[in-house]
């Protein structure tokens, strides 16, 4: 059809965007010159010589150039529903087209687009309108071809976050009258015109192909992340002013490519990496000879397969694991099989510290002339002081970056930190494992998370630190990349081997190989997967300085525990007490400072502190126990924490005490004892407080003993074997002892197990069944694509779960009177006072805090006007004798 604008229904000049600039008048901007702005935008996205093309040609089987118009000639429908006039009436201007009071905006443009196509899609099919060939198809075919254009139109009426469908509605409440309106001749006379332009050559034997539609549904996450990124861009008015005055699309075509490219170079995603070869671990520390780890040695040469693969490095913590993942990136990258990376940990502060050590080290990647956004993705990075620099400190073009620099001369722009959704789109992001785990959950916007991770390898730390829930979800992740094309690399210190086959098999599975039966033991160990039918199982020689034995001894009741504290301080020594609940933290610290000769040398670390004063802890800690700690200031020190200690702070004492929790767990701990050298100390040693030692324990033998633990760990079993391998063993001796260690506890059957622990064992693994099934209830159907509006969609700040926990968390912003009586945040004053004001409690804590009444719930709906975050928070003003109290020396303090 392709006809001039000048032919143009009179309506069709509808707005795409607009924004008052008087009372009597608005700057608008074409609608049709809207939708290509976004397509021009997607036009780049998809160059042949993009990753994201070359991924999409092989997986749909077309070549780019035929593949990049048919997606793009789809792009540009996405905002096919504004052509509605229900949508046009709000704002009305009756030199584009007059409202019809009829016609009542009650359902977003999104979903009326596709509401349009639905009912007028075929006709435009027949008719020419989308210069689609003539012929005839057999009944497999036709339904084919309409799930392919299904996902095609989809992919792009979802491109605000979530799948449309238009179930329920009629085109006579939105669209006018009948299906011949001027709006919906108006969008015809658009689409013909714009396949025009397009000049698509459809694949019809493709479109018509079940297998092929079925490979385009799997692939339709990444298309959709594709088409709100290109949305998102496209809307920019920094590069795509407002356009008020008609023309031919062909016509405008060229202006709109010529602004996306300075969109995506503005933005960031308009630069070309150059993977640089790696050249030895000299070439990152200014050619200082450095000698690789036994481990680092191990990837440096281990054969890199063609196609997805899976990496698994297992060694102790010390031997270099986060260097060898990073030589095996370097490697990954400049062999093609990645464009960039996202390091994904456990904890916000396990992140924090591979920010500022990637800092240094990432750049080293790619040649000199690419300039890699680096971005730190998780809820609170706005208080990490690397990740602030790097945003507003300069951005020298020089080369010459120190080790102490970290991130503050990385290339990161505003538009990638201005939320966590957009992180992952960074070249190379760090974060949390949320961020990452959030995709493959039916949180807004995932789509754009998948997309930000089909071209990147993903590296995942600390795997044996999630639970049975997030482990699912990381094997779903895990599979849909691999069916991606990507590539990933998981470090562990202690993973059974049931939990490596697992991961092993769903990759493969995910590629349509036949899974793996593992069966090397030996540790430390190189694990190697794709869709080849063998998997690579290669020992690895331990570091010689990671060689260390720990011995441990048991403690029977609190009071030892103390007892033994007291010692270590009466011999001038650090000592730490890790304990498994936060209340049994909070009473230990108040009986030990009560009776420390300084009680100022002691500290209480847990989770209920707000964040300005976990902060203020951290440092103080990190001062006195740190790598860089004095003599003076580790004696006789005490810290009592909760597990945040062997999370997030790289610190070690000369004494250890920890309540007894899963091996794998006590190893993390042990690994804070005695972690730096700091001459002369006693033998390292391991003071485990637990129950009597009992061959026949009954089901209670850990509750009766050690109540909050027996609640945090609820497998009893798991517990008693615990203490029953290291009894045998005497210690922790590592490398030699791990999987011994390991596969005493996690491969015991259930036959072998005391007859008064086999029922609570059964019932606990009934409950992780339980688990794995809430996990699949929650997670995506990424096998049916984008399609569908029928699962709940949830926008970020609500909680569906990338971890499981007994019952939800909220956010409790902690609040106190200033000096005339007023409300002000704990932090008020400080950078970030919102963020630094908060802390996070269980639903059922949360519901003890007081409620805000009068001039006190005024006061903080104030409050929340000046700070967005927070948004979706719940006030505390504590008082001094409630219930629910709060003190910065002992966090939340539950009664």
């Amino acid at each position: 059809m392709g006809t001039h604008a000048t032919e143009w229904p009179s309506c069709f000049y509808y707005w795409g965007k607009a924004r008052p600039v008087s009372d009597d008048g608005a700057a608008y901007h074409l609608l049709p010159f809207h939708s290509l702005d976004v397509a021009a935008v997607g036009w780049h996205l998809l160059a042949p010589e993009r990753p994201l093309a070359r991924l999409l040609g092989r997986r749909l089987s077309l070549p780019p150039a035929l593949l990049r118009p048919l997606l793009v000639f789809f792009l540009g429908l996405h905002d096919l529903g504004k052509f509605a006039r229900a949508f046009q009436g709000l704002v009305p201007m009756p030199s584009l087209v007059a409202p019809l009071t009829s016609c009542q905006y009650t359902e977003r443009h999104d979903r009326l687009g596709a509401l349009l196509w639905s009912e007028v899609g075929i006709r435009w099919l027949r008719d020419g309108t989308l210069g689609f060939p003539a012929q005839s198809f057999n009944g497999d075919q036709r339904a084919a071809l309409g799930n392919s254009l299904g996902v095609l139109t989809s992919v792009v009426f979802g491109h605000h976050g979530k799948p449309v469908a238009r179930d329920g509605l009629r085109i006579q409440s939105f669209f006018g009258a009948d299906q011949h309106t001027d709006d919906v001749e108006a969008a015809g006379a658009f689409v013909a015109e714009w396949s025009a332009l397009m000049d698509v050559q459809w694949p019809v034997e493709q479109l018509t192909s079940p297998q092929w539609s079925t490979s385009l549904r799997g692939l339709s996450w990444t298309l959709a992340g594709w088409a709100v990124l290109s949305d998102w861009l496209g809307s920019n008015q920094t590069y795509f002013e407002y356009d008020d005055q008609p023309a031919p699309l062909q016509d405008y075509w060229p202006a709109a490519l010529e602004k996306a490219e300075k969109a995506l170079q503005g933005t960031g995603f308009g630069h070309a990496l150059e993977p640089r070869p790696y050249g030895g671990l000299a070439a990152w520390f200014g050619g200082v000879p450095v000698t690789p780890t036994p481990l680092q040695k191990a990837v440096e040469e281990v054969e890199l397969s063609a196609g997805p693969q899976l990496f698994i490095l297992e060694d102790v913590t010390g031997a270099g694991k986060t260097e060898a993942a990073c030589i095996l990136a370097q490697r990954l990258l400049h062999a093609g099989a990645a464009e960039g990376l996202y390091f994904a940990l456990p904890t916000m502060a396990t992140s924090n510290a591979m920010y500022a050590r990637l800092g240094s080290l990432h750049r080293h990647f790619y040649t000199g002339e690419g300039k890699p956004s680096f971005v730190l993705a998780h809820g609170a990075r706005e208080l990490n002081e690397d990740f602030v620099r790097s945003l507003v400190g300069d951005q020298p073009d020089d080369r010459n970056y120190g080790a102490d620099e970290a991130s503050a001369s990385a290339q990161c722009n505003y538009w990638l930190a201005d939320s966590r959704k957009k992180a992952l789109l960074a070249d190379v992001a760090v974060g949390t494992i949320d961020q990452a785990l959030m995709g493959v959950l039916p949180f807004r916007h995932q789509s754009l998370r998948l997309y930000g991770l089909a071209h990147k390898l993903l590296i995942v730390d600390e795997v044996h630190a999630y639970d049975v829930y997030t482990r699912s979800l990381l094997a779903a992740l895990l599979a849909h990349h691999a069916r991606q094309g990507g590539s990933a690399i998981l470090l562990t210190a202690t993973l059974p081997l049931a939990q490596r086959q697992a991961l092993v098999n769903a990759w493969r599975q995910a590629l349509n190989t036949d899974p793996a039966l593992l069966e090397e033991m030996a540790f430390p160990l190189l694990t190697r997967t794709g869709g080849d039918p063998v998997v690579l199982e290669q020992p690895v020689a331990a570091r010689p300085e990671s060689r260390r034995s720990v011995a441990v001894d048991w403690l029977q009741d609190e009071e030892q525990a103390v007892a033994s504290v007291l010692d270590a301080v009466s011999r001038g020594l650090s000592v730490a007490w890790v304990r498994n609940t936060v209340d049994d933290a909070i009473r230990a610290y108040q009986v030990l400072r009560e009776r420390h000769p300084e009680p100022d040398r002691c500290v209480l670390f847990h989770s209920r502190f707000a964040m300005a004063d976990r902060q203020r802890i951290e440092s103080r800690v990190l001062s006195a126990l740190g790598k860089h700690s004095e003599p003076e200031g580790r004696r006789g020190q005490v810290l009592i924490a909760t597990q945040v200690f062997q999370e997030s702070l790289d610190c070690d004492v000369d004494v250890m005490i920890s309540d007894l929790a899963p091996v794998d767990l006590l190893i993390q701990r042990a690994g804070r004892l005695q972690r730096h050298s700091r001459g002369e100390r006693p033998p390292p040693r391991l003071w485990v407080l637990a129950p009597p030692w009992d061959e026949r324990p009954r089901a209670s033998w850990l509750r009766d003993a050690l109540p909050g633990t027996s609640f945090v760990y609820p497998n009893v079993a798991i517990s008693w074997l615990t203490q029953k391998v290291l009894r045998e063993r005497g210690g922790i001796h590592l490398p030699d002892d791990a999987r011994t260690l390991l596969e005493g506890v996690y491969g015991v059957p259930e036959d072998a197990l005391p007859e008064g622990l086999r029922d609570a064992h059964l019932q606990q693994e009934g409950e992780d069944q339980g688990r794995i099934s809430m996990a699949r209830y929650n997670l995506l159907d990424l096998a049916a694509g984008y399609v569908g509006d029928d699962q709940p969609w949830l926008d970020d700040h609500q909680e569906i779960g990338t971890r499981l926990s007994d019952e939800p968390t909220v956010n409790v912003v902690l609040l106190k009177k200033d000096a005339r009586g007023g409300m002000e945040l704990w932090s008020q004053g400080e950078r970030h006072a919102a963020m630094l004001s908060q802390l996070r409690l269980r639903e059922s804590q949360a519901r003890k805090l007081p409620e805000l009444a009068g001039a006190d719930l005024a006061a903080w709906e104030e409050l929340q006007g000046r700070y967005k975050a927070l948004k979706y928070t719940r006030p505390w003003l504590p008082e001094p004798d409630a219930a629910v109290r709060y003190d910065p020396a002992l966090g939340c303090v539950l009664d």
